[in-house]
Parts: structure tokens; C-alpha cells; sequence
């Protein structure tokens, strides 16, 4: 290991910390909320944007979704989602009105993806989720919109809805400050020090932090994260999914499921009078990614999937759209726990798309990962599965 050793710029800040969580998105607000409540209180984010979520945190559906293929993800995406439902049961009286609309998602599916969706929908069930399968008549006669769609199965999941983001990120972020954590923006790390395989710290902005715990969970940046500071290189794939609104639609009513065609890849649900969509491509993000950005064959795509799956929605008309981007892994898994080279670096990146939904679980699973580093044994997610064994993580201090 080589060692990476930094020496004090002018001009700069020196802080130290038990715990130092590279960016603010819902992994790294989670983390820290969950940190802090169980004894941390000296834990630093930094994040290198103007303001937290600006990236994959709040540029997405918002959409809660538990149904899932992989098991470890189900698991998490439970968990995250009954956070949300307490949540919302305890703002019911409070600001903001409908942070949580709980309407139901509905997932299709033919062919193969029919027989997974199945075994899918039995898994939830098993573990206390209430789902319901549909045939397409059933599924059609709900709701009319799937009128010639390709489909052979519905799952639909009454406890599924859809989150206001913006304020689920502020109040983990909100609630690790009342603890003591604190947030610097406009922070780009641009330098993380080690020695002899143990991290020592970091410099991001004008500060330079020394602490012997790194959380890496910048998103779509973890690989150049962990590229500093020399830990494992691992199979991030950072892409950008588009997303659109169509213009005013009257019969579109406001508490409709999500949908979500599994077989194409293509969903859809209520937004501003009309339907926000999604074709979930995967397409390379720009050198310099930019939510206005939209590639030339995003619409094409999008067109595409809806004349061949959902015939009546052919002559939508779309009025906006952006990109946001996911960070995906190989089997579909996050990458959670101790980086399998560098002692004291932690990982909470590759969630794909399922941070909004299982971000309380998240956080958890990562604080239980960071106090008690033997749990890592059992953990599906941890980073080693790709090769190697996971460095040593530093106890907690008293």
C-alpha cells in the first residue's frame, strides 16, 4: 500500500472527526443520522455541491417501491419503506401536507419476467408485504390505460407510493445536526491521506480533516473517491435514466399506482395533471453531467417502449425532461460495508436506484457494518464479494 500523505495548505482549516461521510445524498444523510443516533456525534459530511441531493437524490421518481428481485434488496426496501409509512404517520398533522401518498404500485410483467414476478410477489408475501397477482383482465378492467399492453401478470402493492424527496433528505440531514454532525458544502474532496493501509484523512475545499472513519457515499464519484485514496476498484457503472412529463392529461387521476413494466423497463405515474415516465435506459453520463441534459435518443427510446407496450398512450405528448443518474453493480446489490484494502474506508455506494426507498435501511445497516465490523460476515452487499477480504474498520471511540 502506498502510503498518501498530505501536508497542511495555506490558507486552510483543520478539523477532526471520529467519522468523515463523503456526500449528502440519501446514502450519506442516512448514514450520518443513523451514526449519530447511536453514539457518533463528532461526524463531518462533506459534499461537494451547492446543496445535498443535487444528483441521483433528487432527480428521480420519488417512487417507494418493495417488490424486488433480490432478496437483500427486498429486505432493505422494506424496511426503508415502513420507515416512510411511520414517518408519514407522524407528520399526518404537520408540514408537509402528503409527504408520503401511498397509492399503490402496480408491476407487469410477461414471458420470463411474468415467472419472476411471480416467485417476486410470493417472496413479499412470505415476508408480510401485501401483494396482490392480477391476470390482465383484472389489471385492465383497474385500469384501462393497459388496454392492449403486453402483460400476463400483475402485482399490485397497496403500500408503495410515492415520497416528497426534498424533504426525506432534509430531515436525516436535520436530525444528524441536532446530534452534532455537521454539513460543509461546496466541498470537493480533492485529496484522502493514508498510511500503511490506514486511512488518516482527507482534504475537501479549504478543509483539511483528519479522522480515521471515511464513508464513501458520493454516488456516481465513488470510483474516483475511492481512486484517492487507493482503496479497491470495483465494478461502479455510473448511468444516466431519463425522465419525462407530459403535457395536461384530464383522466389521469391523482392517487393512480405507479406502473411499472418490468418486461421493458418502462413506468409511469401521475405528476403535475399529467404522467411523468421513464423508459430506464442506461446511457454513458457526460464528462460533466448536467440535469438539463437530455441525449437526442432518450424520446426515441421512450417512444419506442410505449407503441409497443402501452398502445394507448402512443399519441402522448411530452412537455419537459432531464436525466438523473444511477450508479449500478454487477448482480444488482449496493456495495455496503469495509473496502477490502484501506482500513477505516467504508462503502455505501451502487444502490441503483433504490436509495429513495431503502435510504432509513441503508443508514442502518451501514452504522451496524461501522460499530460492529464482524457483522460484515453475513452481509450481501459487502464490498468484498468482489474479490478480497475487507480491511479492519476502527472501533468506535470513547
Amino acid at each position: 500500500m502506498v502510503n498518501k500523505v498530505f501536508r497542511l495548505a495555506d490558507h486552510s482549516s483543520v478539523l477532526t472527526a471520529e467519522a468523515v461521510i463523503i456526500g449528502a445524498g440519501f446514502a450519506g444523510a442516512a448514514t450520518a443520522y443513523h451514526l449519530t443516533r447511536r453514539g457518533l456525534r463528532d461526524v463531518v459530511i462533506v459534499e461537494q455541491e451547492s446543496l445535498p441531493g443535487v444528483h441521483a437524490s433528487g432527480r428521480n421518481a420519488a417512487m417507494v417501491r418493495q417488490v424486488n428481485s433480490d432478496a437483500g434488496v427486498a429486505a432493505l426496501a422494506r424496511e426503508g419503506a415502513a420507515f416512510i409509512r411511520e414517518l408519514a404517520s407522524q407528520l399526518e398533522k404537520k408540514e408537509p401536507a402528503g409527504f408520503f401518498r401511498q397509492t399503490g404500485s402496480l408491476l407487469v410483467a410477461s414471458g420470463i419476467k411474468a415467472a419472476q414476478l411471480r416467485e417476486d410477489a410470493e417472496a413479499a408475501r412470505s415476508a408480510g408485504v401485501p401483494v396482490e397477482r392480477w391476470d390482465r383482465e383484472t389489471a385492465t378492467r383497474q385500469y384501462p390505460v393497459l388496454e392492449g399492453a403486453k402483460l400476463e401478470l400483475g402485482c399490485f402493492c397497496p403500500s408503495d407510493g410515492v415520497v416528497d424527496i426534498a424533504y426525506l433528505l432534509r430531515w436525516y440531514l436535520e436530525a444528524a445536526q441536532r446530534a452534532g454532525a455537521r454539513l460543509i458544502l461546496e466541498a470537493g474532496v480533492t485529496e484522502i491521506a493514508s498510511r500503511r493501509g490506514r486511512l488518516e484523512g482527507l482534504r475537501a475545499g479549504k478543509f483539511e480533516i483528519h479522522a480515521p472513519l471515511l464513508v464513501n457515499a458520493a454516488g456516481a464519484w465513488a470510483q474516483a473517491i475511492a481512486g484517492l485514496a487507493g482503496a479497491a476498484d470495483l465494478p461502479l457503472r455510473p448511468r444516466r435514466r431519463h425522465l419525462f412529463v407530459s403535457g395536461p392529461l384530464s383522466w389521469v387521476p391523482r392517487d393512480w399506482p405507479f406502473i411499472w413494466d418490468l418486461s421493458t423497463g418502462l413506468y409511469f405515474r401521475p405528476e403535475s395533471g399529467g404522467l411523468l415516465l421513464s423508459p430506464c435506459d442506461e446511457s454513458d453520463p457526460l464528462p460533466r453531467y448536467e440535469a438539463s441534459d437530455v441525449f437526442p435518443e432518450a424520446p426515441e427510446i421512450l417512444k419506442e417502449k410505449i407503441e409497443r407496450q402501452f398502445p394507448a398512450l402512443a399519441s402522448l405528448s411530452i412537455r419537459t425532461g432531464w436525466s438523473g443518474l444511477r450508479t449500478l453493480t454487477p448482480d444488482g446489490r449496493f456495495i455496503l460495508g469495509p473496502d477490502p484494502r484501506l482500513e477505516g474506508f467504508f462503502w455505501a455506494a451502487g444502490l441503483g436506484g433504490h436509495g429513495v426507498t431503502a435510504s432509513y435501511a441503508i443508514g442502518r445497516l451501514a452504522a451496524d457494518l461501522i460499530l460492529d465490523p464482524s457483522a460484515n460476515r453475513l452481509n450481501p452487499h459487502r464490498p468484498g464479494r468482489f474479490g478480497g477480504e475487507p480491511a479492519a474498520l476502527p472501533q468506535k471511540t470513547s
